[in-house]
């Protein structure tokens, strides 16, 4: 696959949004040849911690499963349209839930 840059990545996310206009005008499903089954759906749930805001923001980003459970969670600065996050590792993740959430959260 190579690299994975944000370029190649909206490259990508042209194709597929011309591939949905093109394949959305067709009448019959058969018709859709270059359809691309999804091998899922997953609904993900997000808790936004934001510890500041105004002139610059900071905070958390907690992902969970449909049944509350913690899946992972980002730490992220964003400032006058510019954003940038980095992902915590699952003892950092927990230690977040944990503290700010009290290891509990109901969605």
């Amino acid at each position: 696959m190579g690299k994975i840059t944000r370029q190649k990545v909206l490259d990508e996310l042209q194709e597929e949004i011309k591939r949905i206009d093109t394949l959305s005008l067709l009448d019959e499903p058969q018709e859709r040849e270059e359809y691309r089954e999804p091998l899922s759906i997953d609904i993900i749930k997000e808790v936004k911690i934001l510890l500041s805001w105004g002139g610059g923001e900071d905070g958390f980003k907690l992902q969970f499963t449909k049944e509350n459970e913690l899946i992972d969670g980002v730490y992220y600065l964003a400032d006058w349209g510019e954003y940038e996050e980095i992902k915590l590792s699952d003892e950092e993740a927990d230690k977040v839930f944990n503290f700010y959430l009290g290891g509990y959260f109901e969605g």
